[in-house]
């Protein structure tokens, strides 16, 4: 057990024309000793902001993959802890100020990292937020980590994935994303998926990405490629520490889309809900499924069980069945109890 202030917190980003981005996540930074930021290629005034900031700066050519300038930025950085950002990204003003008594608390603990609350924000539309994850944004710099993957890079300790990661409720920190749009997804997902594809064809290590290339198919519309990645992810049995059951999500939503797959569709939410057996959506994703098939006893049984799910539900693995769906959810019941009742 550690104990005692910690001496020193760096904060790491790697950037390419960031400016107005990186201003604002610099700016919500709180007790931070060192800047680190690595760019890649900027031409607008990215590098004149993080002078302003007082960051330690450097610069290296952009070669297609996300771990190399990470682990540029791990190398420079002499803090015995390690916030990486992305440029996007930025604390609350309700959050900020906790950053530091929450890296000191967690010092004294086994913990070698915290997931963060996230929020994803569609800046195009009005701010809307379009969902919430955990991801790994703080962690002890410890002798062996590097990361590996050309995107989605993977943090790894001495090539082993790295443990004792704790999840942070929000109320002690929540970070803003700020890099969705409809235009910008797409570009995103058409630039992720060559990245990806490349180390498809190198890696020794598949499974790792499977899902991740179902996401950009799935982005990109191409359905096809989406669900057999999606499968492949799925029997591959690999599970990522947040969003796990992307790949569970994508497939139902492929099928949910053609009557006569009902019974596969039926098969993979029996498989969802026993992975995440926590989660509403899946116990009602199933319900769905046979009150397609005129089974409404099951049906009642199972989304009277998304709602109790509903009602106790604080996992990090991220939940769209809100109070919205609750309600229809309870409608649901409803009609299937007068349906039962009637047969």
């Amino acid at each position: 057990m550690r104990t005692g202030k910690i001496k020193k917190i760096s904060a790491c980003y790697i950037v390419k024309n960031e400016a107005e981005r990186l201003a604002l996540s610099l700016k919500n930074l709180r007790g931070i000793d060192e800047i680190i930021i690595v760019d890649t290629g900027s031409t607008d005034n990215t590098l004149e902001v993080a002078k302003k900031f007082g960051a330690k700066i450097f610069c290296t050519n952009w070669a297609d993959d996300f771990s190399t300038p990470r682990n540029l930025a791990l190398s420079q950085a002499t803090g015995d802890w390690i916030i990486f950002l992305d440029a996007d990204e930025y604390f609350t003003a309700a959050t900020a100020d906790n950053l530091r008594s929450v890296i000191e608390s967690i010092d004294a603990t086994a913990a070698n990292g915290l997931l963060i609350y996230l929020v994803n924000i569609d800046t195009a539309d009005g701010d809307k937020i379009l969902d919430t994850t955990f991801v790994l944004r703080i962690y002890r710099n410890l002798n062996g980590l590097a990361y590996v993957g050309k995107i989605h890079e993977e943090l790894r300790l001495d090539g082993k994935s790295l443990t004792n990661i704790i999840p942070l409720p929000p109320k002690f920190l929540t970070l803003n994303h700020t890099g969705y749009s409809a235009t910008l997804n797409k570009m995103k997902a058409a630039r992720n998926l060559k990245l990806l594809l490349e180390e498809l064809a190198q890696t020794n290590e598949p499974q790792r990405i499977y899902g991740y290339i179902a996401q950009c198919y799935n982005g990109l519309e191409d359905f096809i490629n989406a669900e057999k990645f999606a499968k492949l992810d799925i029997e591959s049995g690999v599970r990522r520490s947040t969003f796990s059951s992307s790949s569970y999500r994508i497939l139902l939503d492929i099928l949910s889309k053609d009557s006569t797959r009902l019974e596969e569709r039926k098969n993979f939410a029996m498989m969802a809900a026993e992975d995440f057996p926590d989660l509403p959506d899946f116990l009602a994703e199933l319900a769905e499924c046979y009150a397609a098939q005129k089974n409404f006893e099951a049906a009642i049984i199972l989304m009277t069980g998304a709602l109790e799910n509903f009602a106790k539900y604080d996992g990090i693995e991220p939940s769209i069945f809100d109070e919205v769906r609750a309600n229809l959810a309870r409608q649901r019941i409803k009609i299937w109890t007068r349906e039962f009742i009637k047969n």
